[in-house]
């Protein structure tokens, strides 16, 4: 029996609305990453506390476990006349020689340059003496 063109039904395409949905879903998910990102303030980073090992005592020898030095910077002030410092503090003369600090200038050692080695090849990988 011959099948005739209008008795043939044709084939339904698949639904293309939940891909559709994924897609935009995906899409939405990308887009809100990428805006937090760049809107959002940089965090701070933290370093963890890292341990004393072995503490060097004023010396020079190996300080007991479980000391730590902790190095306090100075604060100078100037007296005026008719002040006395506070107990246990040191006074300095006015008259004192200033602390200097020297700074040498070390020269880097000088850069070699090469000379360019260029390896000629075919198009297919093998090298062109």
């Amino acid at each position: 029996m011959p099948v005739h063109a209008s008795t043939v039904t044709p084939k339904s395409k698949p639904d293309a609305r939940p891909m559709r949905m994924a897609l935009g879903a995906g899409g939405l998910a990308a887009m809100s990453a990428l805006a937090a990102g760049i809107v959002m303030p940089p965090s701070v980073a933290t370093l963890a506390p890292v341990p004393a090992t072995a503490p060097q005592a004023v010396d020079g020898t190996a300080a007991p476990a479980g000391t730590l030095q902790v190095k306090r910077p100075v604060k100078y002030i100037q007296l005026v006349a008719g002040q006395t410092p506070p107990p246990g503090a040191q006074v300095i003369a006015a008259s004192a020689p200033q602390p200097i600090t020297i700074v040498t200038t070390i020269a880097a050692p000088r850069q070699v340059q090469r000379a360019a080695v260029i390896i000629k090849t075919t198009q297919s990988g093998r090298v062109v003496k």
